[in-house]
Protein backbone atom coordinates (compact mmCIF):
# COMPACT_ATOMS: atom_id res chain seq x y z
CA UNK A 1 0.00 0.00 0.00
CA UNK A 2 1.34 3.61 -0.73
CA UNK A 3 -0.17 6.77 -1.91
CA UNK A 4 -3.47 7.46 -4.25
CA UNK A 5 -3.57 10.43 -6.25
CA UNK A 6 -6.83 11.96 -7.94
CA UNK A 7 -6.07 15.03 -10.51
CA UNK A 8 -7.85 17.09 -12.32
CA UNK A 9 -6.71 16.27 -16.43
CA UNK A 10 -5.59 19.87 -16.34
CA UNK A 11 -2.68 19.34 -13.70
CA UNK A 12 -2.19 15.93 -15.41
CA UNK A 13 1.02 16.48 -16.89
CA UNK A 14 2.29 18.36 -13.97
CA UNK A 15 1.63 15.57 -11.87
CA UNK A 16 2.80 12.64 -13.85
CA UNK A 17 6.41 14.61 -14.10
CA UNK A 18 6.36 14.71 -10.48
CA UNK A 19 5.61 10.53 -9.67
CA UNK A 20 7.38 8.95 -12.55
CA UNK A 21 10.04 7.82 -10.39
CA UNK A 22 8.08 7.45 -7.17
CA UNK A 23 7.70 3.94 -6.19
CA UNK A 24 5.53 5.15 -3.40
CA UNK A 25 2.70 6.18 -5.85
CA UNK A 26 0.25 3.20 -5.61
CA UNK A 27 -2.58 4.54 -7.93
CA UNK A 28 -3.09 7.36 -10.02
CA UNK A 29 -6.66 8.96 -10.97
CA UNK A 30 -7.46 11.77 -13.84
CA UNK A 31 -10.46 13.03 -13.36
CA UNK A 32 -12.18 15.14 -16.04
CA UNK A 33 -11.79 18.74 -16.67
CA UNK A 34 -14.25 21.28 -16.23
CA UNK A 35 -15.57 19.69 -13.03
CA UNK A 36 -15.34 23.15 -11.04
CA UNK A 37 -17.80 25.28 -12.44
CA UNK A 38 -20.16 22.59 -10.84
CA UNK A 39 -19.22 22.34 -7.14
CA UNK A 40 -21.78 19.57 -5.99
CA UNK A 41 -20.62 17.37 -8.85
CA UNK A 42 -17.04 18.08 -8.51
CA UNK A 43 -17.18 17.10 -4.55
CA UNK A 44 -19.24 14.34 -5.02
CA UNK A 45 -16.67 12.74 -8.17
CA UNK A 46 -13.78 13.42 -5.78
CA UNK A 47 -15.08 12.12 -2.38
CA UNK A 48 -16.58 8.82 -4.54
CA UNK A 49 -12.46 8.43 -5.90
CA UNK A 50 -11.46 8.43 -2.55
CA UNK A 51 -13.75 5.92 -1.63
CA UNK A 52 -12.71 3.52 -4.32
CA UNK A 53 -9.52 3.36 -3.64
CA UNK A 54 -9.18 3.92 0.34
CA UNK A 55 -8.53 0.31 1.37
CA UNK A 56 -6.02 0.44 -1.29
CA UNK A 57 -3.58 2.85 -0.51
CA UNK A 58 -2.41 4.83 2.69
CA UNK A 59 -2.96 8.43 1.93
CA UNK A 60 -4.63 10.52 -0.76
CA UNK A 61 -3.19 13.44 -2.65
CA UNK A 62 -5.73 15.64 -4.47
CA UNK A 63 -4.13 17.47 -7.65
CA UNK A 64 -6.60 20.21 -6.95
CA UNK A 65 -7.33 23.29 -5.18
CA UNK A 66 -10.19 24.19 -3.39
CA UNK A 67 -12.07 24.19 -6.51
CA UNK A 68 -15.17 26.24 -4.85
CA UNK A 69 -15.94 22.76 -3.02
CA UNK A 70 -12.89 20.72 -1.80
CA UNK A 71 -12.95 22.45 1.57
CA UNK A 72 -16.77 20.67 1.90
CA UNK A 73 -14.80 16.78 1.73
CA UNK A 74 -16.34 14.70 4.46
CA UNK A 75 -14.00 14.14 7.49
CA UNK A 76 -14.56 10.42 7.59
CA UNK A 77 -12.36 8.54 5.05
CA UNK A 78 -10.64 5.53 5.98
CA UNK A 79 -7.02 7.66 4.60
CA UNK A 80 -5.96 11.03 5.17
CA UNK A 81 -6.37 13.29 2.37
CA UNK A 82 -3.84 16.49 1.41
CA UNK A 83 -4.46 19.05 -1.01
CA UNK A 84 -2.44 21.86 -1.97
CA UNK A 85 -3.38 25.18 0.37
CA UNK A 86 -4.64 27.14 -2.55
CA UNK A 87 -8.06 27.94 -4.52
CA UNK A 88 -7.54 26.76 -7.74
CA UNK A 89 -5.04 25.10 -9.46
CA UNK A 90 -3.66 28.25 -10.79
CA UNK A 91 -2.92 29.35 -7.16
CA UNK A 92 -1.74 25.54 -7.26
CA UNK A 93 0.91 26.51 -9.71
CA UNK A 94 1.73 29.84 -8.52
CA UNK A 95 0.94 29.77 -4.75
CA UNK A 96 -1.45 31.41 -3.57
CA UNK A 97 -0.77 34.52 -2.57
CA UNK A 98 1.70 35.10 -5.61
CA UNK A 99 -2.06 34.68 -7.13
CA UNK A 100 -3.51 37.36 -5.28
CA UNK A 101 -0.37 39.22 -5.95
CA UNK A 102 -0.98 39.17 -9.70
CA UNK A 103 -4.34 39.89 -9.32
CA UNK A 104 -4.31 43.22 -7.67
CA UNK A 105 -1.41 43.68 -10.41
CA UNK A 106 -4.03 43.58 -12.80
CA UNK A 107 -7.36 42.64 -12.34
CA UNK A 108 -8.12 41.79 -15.72
CA UNK A 109 -5.97 38.94 -16.17
CA UNK A 110 -6.95 35.97 -17.66
CA UNK A 111 -4.55 33.06 -16.83
CA UNK A 112 -3.04 30.50 -18.98
CA UNK A 113 -2.42 27.12 -17.40
CA UNK A 114 -0.30 24.39 -19.54
CA UNK A 115 -3.64 22.25 -18.92
CA UNK A 116 -6.27 25.09 -19.65
CA UNK A 117 -4.13 26.03 -22.69
CA UNK A 118 -4.00 22.87 -24.20
CA UNK A 119 -8.07 23.22 -24.53
CA UNK A 120 -8.38 26.41 -26.32
CA UNK A 121 -11.45 27.79 -26.46
CA UNK A 122 -13.29 24.60 -25.60
CA UNK A 123 -11.66 25.74 -22.07
CA UNK A 124 -13.01 29.61 -22.60
CA UNK A 125 -16.58 28.73 -23.52
CA UNK A 126 -16.86 26.09 -20.69
CA UNK A 127 -15.43 28.33 -18.37
CA UNK A 128 -17.57 31.15 -19.08
CA UNK A 129 -20.50 28.36 -19.43
CA UNK A 130 -21.23 29.14 -22.84
CA UNK A 131 -20.85 25.21 -24.10
CA UNK A 132 -24.74 24.82 -25.11
CA UNK A 133 -25.31 28.04 -26.43
CA UNK A 134 -24.69 27.09 -30.26
CA UNK A 135 -27.26 24.63 -30.01
CA UNK A 136 -29.98 27.34 -28.70
CA UNK A 137 -28.54 29.17 -32.40
CA UNK A 138 -26.77 31.61 -30.55
CA UNK A 139 -22.60 32.13 -31.20
CA UNK A 140 -20.81 31.23 -27.85
CA UNK A 141 -17.58 33.16 -28.99
CA UNK A 142 -19.66 36.55 -29.71
CA UNK A 143 -20.69 36.25 -25.98
CA UNK A 144 -16.99 35.37 -24.67
CA UNK A 145 -16.22 38.88 -26.28
CA UNK A 146 -18.76 40.37 -24.22
CA UNK A 147 -17.84 38.41 -21.15
CA UNK A 148 -14.24 39.34 -21.52
CA UNK A 149 -14.12 42.84 -23.05
CA UNK A 150 -12.95 44.08 -19.20
CA UNK A 151 -10.02 41.52 -19.31
CA UNK A 152 -6.43 43.13 -20.68
CA UNK A 153 -4.03 40.91 -19.97
CA UNK A 154 -3.06 37.40 -20.72
CA UNK A 155 -0.60 35.44 -17.82
CA UNK A 156 0.95 32.06 -19.68
CA UNK A 157 2.17 30.17 -16.58
CA UNK A 158 5.36 28.36 -17.19
CA UNK A 159 6.41 25.44 -15.14
CA UNK A 160 9.21 24.06 -17.34
CA UNK A 161 7.84 20.86 -19.32
CA UNK A 162 8.12 20.66 -22.97
CA UNK A 163 4.73 21.88 -23.58
CA UNK A 164 5.00 25.29 -22.48
CA UNK A 165 7.12 25.65 -26.39
CA UNK A 166 4.01 24.11 -27.93
CA UNK A 167 1.45 25.96 -26.23
CA UNK A 168 2.91 29.43 -25.69
CA UNK A 169 1.75 30.16 -29.76
CA UNK A 170 -1.84 28.55 -28.40
CA UNK A 171 -2.05 31.02 -25.59
CA UNK A 172 -0.87 33.77 -28.28
CA UNK A 173 -3.71 33.23 -30.80
CA UNK A 174 -6.20 32.74 -28.10
CA UNK A 175 -5.19 36.38 -26.67
CA UNK A 176 -5.29 37.90 -29.72
CA UNK A 177 -8.55 37.11 -30.16
CA UNK A 178 -9.77 38.37 -26.83
CA UNK A 179 -7.40 41.64 -27.30
CA UNK A 180 -5.51 40.23 -24.49
CA UNK A 181 -1.51 41.62 -23.83
CA UNK A 182 -0.14 38.25 -23.77
CA UNK A 183 2.78 38.10 -20.99
CA UNK A 184 4.47 35.29 -19.17
CA UNK A 185 5.27 34.25 -15.78
CA UNK A 186 7.23 31.38 -13.90
CA UNK A 187 4.87 28.65 -11.86
CA UNK A 188 6.21 26.29 -9.71
CA UNK A 189 5.34 22.88 -8.86
CA UNK A 190 7.05 23.14 -5.09
CA UNK A 191 2.86 23.29 -3.84
CA UNK A 192 2.28 19.77 -5.45
CA UNK A 193 5.74 18.40 -4.01
CA UNK A 194 5.02 19.78 -0.91
CA UNK A 195 1.75 17.98 -0.70
CA UNK A 196 3.20 14.60 -2.21
CA UNK A 197 5.39 14.84 0.38
CA UNK A 198 3.27 15.22 3.40
CA UNK A 199 1.19 12.30 1.76
CA UNK A 200 4.43 10.11 2.08
CA UNK A 201 5.44 11.08 5.35
CA UNK A 202 2.22 9.40 6.61
CA UNK A 203 3.21 6.41 5.31
CA UNK A 204 6.23 6.19 7.99
CA UNK A 205 3.65 6.55 11.03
Amino acid sequence: MGIGIITCQVLEKEIKALVRDNPEVARLEVMEWGLHVQPDRLLAAVSGQIRAMENEVQAVVLGYGRCQALDRLPGDFKVSVFRPEAEDCIGVLLGQERYEQEIRKEAGTWFFSRGWTEMGMDFIFHELQLNRLAEKGLDPLRIAHRMLKDFTRGLYIETGLEDDRRLWPRAGEISREFNLRLERTKGSLDLLIETIGKATRELTR
